[in-house]
């Protein structure tokens, strides 16, 4: 349809040229009328193809012979003259109509460059924020079906390890068709574009491009025209391939980079374990000592106090230095056990809606004999609302903070608790009245097995490094943050947030209840 209408454009051109040029017929030169007739086939040739640009040629001698050379209106030459004048204008339009028609074609090759430059900026663009297979793959195969006019999926065959083993291809969508799935295994292992329009596997419905960079092959994309019977353009098969080959760079540095994450992962598990060792080796040896010199006393006090025994006092004191020391074990494993649930992302949190100050009245139970020598003063409002927290691991988060706090303050010193509503959140504060910390400190506390020094006040024996390290673990899984910041009048304060999503439940109305 599309030729046809060329061609008649064609004749229209000419015979507009021949219609303009007749009233003046006697009153030009009949060369005049030949170069009328020469930017006439130019115009065809500029908007036509080489047919309907060679038929313009034909129509432009045959109109001037015919319509401005004596006798008119028969093709007859009497003038022999006129024949050389015919030769030189067919020439001559002929030369047009090639140059005319190279130029369009540069022109339309540069245009299809552009195109797929433009694609090709465009996918990138999008693929650059992609960080797994899976969105490469999803963005990929939008931007080739709209850039093949149809729509386009990628297929990842099974069973194909580093090209040892035949690739399976799945049998549902495009992939039902049998020419379709032997085009793609050819594609695949040949690397070359085949299907529709190509001269391998040309029955297939879809044009299959491979998907590889270097030597590693990744699958292949089928792109099928809309609608189905629709042939696809060279220039539409063009971007597609070209699209294809850049997913694969993607494809291949998302591989390369999953194969570095899970190498520093292993490196970083193997440095958690070594160091996980290394502090339970050195941080149960203290207690252990002293659980073992406790008990030996103990049983080596035998004799009553009036032969050399020890006292009933001694006895106590030492089992109170056993209980005190197992306690602590208890806790230096737990933190233990706590880093490597949050180290593993296996820490699961299940949240409820929760008073804060029940959380923490449990906390302050916990931590009774360890907060003796430092008083807790708490300042909760009373219109703070329910907070949606896993209320073990928030308690968690307040022993930590609070023996942590108790540990490098002086005895004596308070530990204030405070928390208020803020922009979506509730902000819970535990500070301090000790020495601070160095602005250095602020976030290497948070790190592992990171341990400040304690001041020459604060309590003996330090932990493992890692309270803090579980506090942002916790307070993270649960959607907030937590840091350090100086306290006015001197201290340290230690705040998190713990966001309020959505709403408390409604209470049941008491009527509701009874029914």
């Amino acid at each position: 349809m599309e030729s046809t209408r060329e061609y008649a454009r064609a004749a229209a051109i000419l015979a507009l040229a021949t219609a303009l040029a007749l009233p003046f017929r006697g009153r030009i030169n009949t060369i005049d009328v030949a170069m009328l007739y020469l930017l006439a086939v130019v115009a065809v040739a500029t908007l036509s193809r080489r047919g309907p640009a060679l038929l313009a040629c034909v129509l432009a001698i045959a109109a001037f012979d015919y319509v401005f050379v004596p006798p008119y209106y028969t093709l007859d030459v009497h003038d022999a003259d006129y024949l050389f004048t015919f030769g030189v204008m067919f020439v001559v339009a002929l030369l047009m109509t090639g140059l005319t028609g190279r130029i369009r074609e540069q022109a339309r090759e540069a245009s299809e460059r552009q195109r797929r430059t433009a694609a090709l900026y465009e996918l990138d663009q999008e693929l650059a924020g992609a960080a797994t297979q899976a969105e490469v793959v999803s963005i990929a195969e939008s931007h080739i079906g709209r850039a093949g006019g149809g729509a386009a999926r990628f297929v990842l065959p099974e069973s194909d390890l580093a090209g040892s083993a035949e690739p399976s291809w799945p049998s549902d969508g495009v992939f039902e068709s049998i020419p379709v799935r032997v085009a793609a295994a050819w594609v695949h292992q040949s690397g070359k574009v085949g299907g529709l329009g190509t001269a391998h596997c040309g029955e297939a419905e879809a044009l299959l491009c491979p998907v590889r960079s270097g030597g590693r092959r990744f699958g292949v994309v089928a792109l099928l025209p809309q609608p189905a019977d629709r042939a696809l353009l060279a220039e539409e098969a063009q971007t597609a391939e070209a699209l294809a080959g850049h997913m694969a760079v993607v494809l291949e540095r998302v591989a390369l980079h999953e194969q570095h994450e899970a190498a520093r992962a292993e490196v970083e598990a193997e440095r958690l374990r070594t160091s996980l060792l290394s502090s339970l080796s050195h941080d149960l040896r203290t207690p252990l000592g002293t659980i073992e010199g406790a008990a030996s006393s103990l049983l080596a006090s035998g004799l009553p106090e009036e032969a050399g025994g020890l006292s009933l006092e001694a006895r106590r004191e030492l089992a109170d230095t056993i209980v005190e020391e197992s306690r602590r074990m208890t806790r230096l494993v737990s933190n233990l056990l706590d880093m490597v649930r949050v180290e593993t992302g296996s820490l699961a949190v299940k949240k409820s809606w929760q008073p804060i100050e029940e959380v923490l009245g449990v906390t302050l139970i916990r931590l009774e004999e360890g907060l003796r020598s430092h008083p807790v003063e708490i300042h909760l409002p009373p219109d703070l609302p329910l907070v949606p927290i896993d209320e073990v691991l928030v308690e968690q988060v307040f022993v930590n903070l609070l023996e942590n706090a108790a540990r490098y303050t002086p005895p004596g010193t308070p530990l204030d608790v405070t928390a208020w509503q803020d922009a979506g959140a509730v902000v819970v504060e535990v500070a301090d009245r000790g020495p601070g910390l160095p602005a250095e400190d602020k976030e290497l506390v948070f790190r592992k097995f990171y341990r400040a020094g304690a001041t020459s006040g604060g309590s003996a024996g330090g932990g493992a490094g890692l309270g803090l390290t579980i506090c942002r673990g916790i307070v993270t899984a649960h959607g907030g943050r937590i840091w350090a910041e100086p306290r006015a009048g001197g201290g340290t304060a230690f705040r998190f947030t713990l966001p309020l999503d959505g709403g408390p439940p409604e209470p049941v109305p008491a009527d509701a209840a009874d029914a």
